[in-house]
């Protein structure tokens, strides 16, 4: 007798494993971790007991990570509607939210049902998939009664983002749609405070709405915060967590501030391949370099708490620099944890190069007010090194570089500068492939060129540590 095998893809038990809690109890904290707090005029955290009005649809549908090869199947997603709730926290706006769900609900199978039409005209059903991407519906209007005695507005504005859905330069992606702007300027017309909740996977624009709506007093990047983003969102507005997460890109004024703005994927018509003609400046290299005025620098973050950094000692290792950095949380009432960053600045002659270089970061542990821990960030020869397209190789050029240490790139201070007396060959490489292509804007490296010779001059009026 044949007994006919079942494979199951998941569980077989309503009850989470011990692995499963285990494993929620890690993405809980690695989503506080990992937000990053970007505007806070001293509304957050809240008072446990200060009602909110909670909207936007990723209220209820926070999204919590990418499509196509980067979803990930769980037993629960737990909403930021429901982490609130679990955390017995006043919601005002309980109307409103249960409305878009059945507005969502009926937007999704509609979705469903339109690609599975098209998969009856394709050959690869990934095909229809990929080509109906679905998008969170607008709600209904928001109303007085939905923010009757609450303490503050929480907007969340959530993006749908992996594969099969590139982000786009339109209205509801990179822009706000006019939904969720008729929303925030209603929601400051009375005079609320609001917090903005960011439940994307990359920037959008903010500038406008940020300088038009005055009452937007917070704003916190969740970015798209897995199975236990919701309870993670509750953690951190309430204050049980302090916010300690950076910023990985620069987030500009404006879309045309980024040097590809104008042929970035499909807007040249070519989605096959990708022409990065930035050269080494790429991502806030070219912000830094060219002196680009960001909305928000790459690695900025704010706390709940403020820290003091400085740099103790400065040593010279066969294969690099030893840093030791001392950070004190001089807050009075909030413990926190903070993120020390290293760049350096090369030597503005020959090779071409960027004014500033992440060259290493670390971070402390829960620091209780007025705590002092001590960081040891090593910085590797190769962190100073440029390719030299002469030499075919990674070169150690002679000259001056300075260390700088701050809480993101805007904030730096130099703290010691290091000299090398000759040249160096660190790296011969073979050449693969020949040809180059220079990013093409000979006026603009001169900003770089200028502040190195600004920092060199500082460092011998000051008290700055030679090495």
């Amino acid at each position: 007798m044949k007994v006919k095998k079942h494979v199951h893809s998941g569980v077989q038990t309503t009850e989470p494993s011990r692995r499963e809690i285990v494993n929620g109890i890690f993405a809980r904290r690695a989503a506080v971790e990992g937000m990053v707090l970007l505007k806070n005029e001293g509304l957050l955290p809240f008072a446990a007991s200060t009602p909110i009005a909670l909207f936007g649809g990723g209220a209820v549908r926070t999204v919590k990570g990418g499509i196509g090869s980067g979803e990930v199947n769980c037993r629960r997603n737990i909403s930021i509607y429901q982490g609130l709730k679990d955390i017995h926290a006043v919601v005002t706006s309980q109307d409103w939210l249960a409305d878009y769900e059945r507005r969502c609900e009926a937007a999704r199978n509609a979705w469903k049902k339109k690609v599975l039409e098209d998969v009856k005209t394709v050959e690869n059903p990934f095909d229809a998939y990929a080509a109906n991407p679905f998008s969170l519906p607008d709600g209904r209007k928001i109303r007085s009664e939905d923010m009757d005695n609450a303490g503050a507005a929480v907007y969340v504005i959530s993006r749908i983002a992996g594969e099969g859905k590139d982000r786009r330069r339109a209205e509801g992606d990179y822009y706000l749609s006019k939904k969720e702007q008729e929303d925030i300027l209603y929601l400051n017309q009375t005079g609320i405070p609001i917090v903005l909740l960011l439940n994307t996977g990359a920037p959008i624009e903010l500038a406008d709405i940020i300088e038009e709506a005055q009452n937007i007093k917070a704003i916190l990047n969740i970015s798209l915060p897995g199975q236990e983003g919701g309870h993670a969102v509750a953690d951190v507005l309430f204050g049980r967590e302090a916010p300690c997460g950076r910023l990985t890109t620069t987030w500009a004024k404006h879309y045309e501030d980024y040097p590809s703005a104008g042929s970035f994927g499909y807007l040249n018509g070519n989605l096959e391949t990708e022409e990065y003609k930035e050269g080494i400046y790429v991502g806030y290299r070219y912000f830094d370099s060219f002196g680009i005025e960001p909305l928000f620098p790459f690695g900025y973050g704010l706390s709940y708490t403020d820290f003091s950094m400085e740099l103790k000692e400065v040593q010279s290792k066969e294969a690099g620099i030893e840093l030791k950095v001392s950070v004190k949380n001089i807050g009075e009432s909030y413990s926190g944890r903070e993120i020390v960053q290293v760049y350096v600045t090369l030597p503005q002659t020959g090779i071409p190069k960027e004014y500033h270089r992440l060259a290493g970061f670390a971070k402390t542990r829960l620091l209780k007010p007025q705590e002092e821990e001590r960081l040891t960030i090593f910085i590797e020869q190769e962190a100073l090194s440029s390719y030299s397209d002469e030499l075919r190789g990674w070169v150690l050029e002679a000259g001056s570089y300075g260390v700088w240490i701050g809480k993101h790139i805007a904030s730096l201070k130099l703290a010691a500068v290091l000299t090398a007396q000759e040249q160096q060959l660190l790296e011969k490489t073979q050449v693969i492939l020949s040809e180059k292509t220079a990013f093409e804007d000979p006026d603009e490296p001169a900003f770089a060129r200028k502040k190195a010779e600004e920092w060199q001059m500082k460092a011998e009026e000051q008290n700055i540590l030679y090495v």
